[in-house]
């Protein structure tokens, strides 16, 4: 009995840190390209790794609010430049 919960607390832990990696990977994605959709799946992750017990879901929740939020305001602007950074001619 000892074991399965050692190996399961294992499991969860690899599925919480896997969460947090694509919680924040969709905050910063929310910056830059579609902020209502990565926003929104930002802090869901955020959630997902609140419920299981970690402290590290609430500041995704929190950036992915905040990015998205400036990824609204400014998406036109932020695409313009990075996409004139990254693909202009030599």
């Amino acid at each position: 009995m000892n074991n399965y919960s050692i190996r399961n607390e294992h499991v969860t832990s690899k599925w919480t840190l896997l969460c947090v990696i694509i919680g924040w990977i969709c905050a910063i994605l929310s910056l830059f390209v579609v902020p209502y959709a990565f926003g929104v799946l930002g802090v869901v992750m955020g959630v997902i790794v609140s419920k299981n017990g970690s402290r590290l879901g609430l500041p995704i929740i929190i950036m992915s609010i905040i990015l998205m939020g400036i990824g609204l305001l400014f998406s036109g602007v932020i695409m313009n430049y990075t996409s004139h950074y990254l693909f202009r001619s030599r």
